[in-house]
Order: structure tokens, then C-alpha cells, then sequence
């Protein structure tokens, strides 16, 4: 999979139903996310930075973090060339590899965690990566019939149903857990719902 996205990094950007969904993930983080200019996040599963970038210019810090370098390295020349320093780049995946020290005020992730098997363990390291007080933005697909991908080989969720990722939200330790369709995205002659799940980690 790794390999897959390093070679799908250099066209990756040119299909624009990818960009348009990523606006529509970050207006939403935008308006239902209190960015402000001196907190520190990190955007997971970040692959190009359709949503690191924007985020980037509203917040003091933002680590970007995939599993595919090539990924990152587009992210990074995106970056250099708009002139953005306040980006730093992590090859990791969280489900093997060691967290990183710092704390976050701003966790944010689109279209990854359908990539996750164990969403639960993930979620819990999301939490304690947070600092108290930090919000925690999901975007993902609404539960669908394994379509969207034409192959689930490699995939292991055909999306997500709400109350059972509220569920392990909860379990996680979250509150305030709110959901909310964002945008949709229309592929293999279906429409395919895409929300976006904020959630708190109650400040101590």
C-alpha cells in the first residue's frame, strides 16, 4: 500500500474531485473548529496537503504525518513553493510506530481512517496525543456497499457507521461528539456521503 501511494503521489492532485473534496473538508473544519493562530496540530494520513496546506495558514504549527514518502515530498515542495514554514513532515503510521513526544491542540484527518483496521487503538492514540482542551476532525465515508474502491483488497472498511464510531469515540475517552455531512462524492455512477465527526478532549 505504501508503494501504491508513493506511485499515486505524482498524479495525485490532478484529478479534481480529490481537490474539491478536500475545500469542502477544510470549510467545514473552518467553520465548526475554533482555528487559532498560535495552536499546534497535526494532520493525519495527510498524503499531498489538500488539507494541511489551508489549515497551515490559519494555525501556528501543523505536522504532517503519512506512511508514504512520497507523499510527503509533494506536500513539502507544495509547501516551500507557497511559502509556508510552518510545516513540519513525519513518515509514520500509528498503528506500529512510535507517537511522537509533543501534545496537539488540533488533530485533523480526511478519507484515512477507512485505511485503519483497528480504528479503535488509533482513536485512543488520537487522545493521548491531544493536549486537554483539543478537538479531534474526522472525515470519512458513511457506511457504503465496497463499491467506492471497486476493490476492498487492502481496504479493511467500507465506510463507517455513525453510531458505532461514536461509539469507539466515547470508548476513547471523547465528548461532544458531533457529526455532520460535509459533501459527497460521485464515483462508479453512485453518490457517496462523506461527514465530518468532531469530538473533544475535555481540558483537565
Amino acid at each position: 500500500m505504501k508503494e501504491s501511494f508513493d506511485e499515486k503521489s505524482k498524479t495525485w492532485d490532478d484529478e479534481p474531485r480529490r481537490v474539491r473534496q478536500a475545500q469542502a473538508i477544510y470549510s467545514a473544519i473552518e467553520k465548526g473548529v475554533p482555528l487559532q493562530a498560535g495552536s499546534n496540530a497535526l494532520d493525519y494520513g495527510c498524503g499531498t496537503g489538500l488539507l494541511t496546506l489551508p489549515l497551515a495558514k490559519r494555525v501556528g504549527r501543523v505536522t504532517a504525518v503519512d506512511s508514504s514518502a512520497g507523499m510527503l515530498e509533494v506536500l513539502m515542495q507544495k509547501a516551500q513553493a507557497g511559502g509556508l514554514g510552518n510545516i513540519g513532515s513525519l513518515r509514520a503510521d500509528f498503528t506500529s510506530d512510535p507517537l511522537p513526544p509533543e501534545s496537539y491542540d488540533l488533530i485533523t484527518s480526511a478519507m484515512s481512517l477507512h485505511h485503519v483496521a483497528d480504528t479503535a487503538t488509533l482513536l485512543r492514540k488520537f487522545f493521548r496525543l491531544l493536549a486537554p482542551g483539543g478537538t479531534l476532525a474526522l472525515a470519512d465515508l458513511d457506511s457504503e456497499d465496497g463499491s467506492f474502491h471497486g476493490s476492498m483488497d487492502g481496504i479493511p472498511h467500507a465506510g463507517f457507521d455513525r453510531d458505532a464510531l461514536s461509539g469507539q469515540l466515547t470508548t476513547a475517552g471523547f465528548t461532544e461528539i458531533q457529526f455532520t455531512t460535509v459533501t459527497s462524492i460521485e464515483k462508479n455512477e453512485r453518490t457517496y456521503p462523506v461527514f465530518l465527526v468532531t469530538a473533544l478532549k475535555r481540558g483537565t
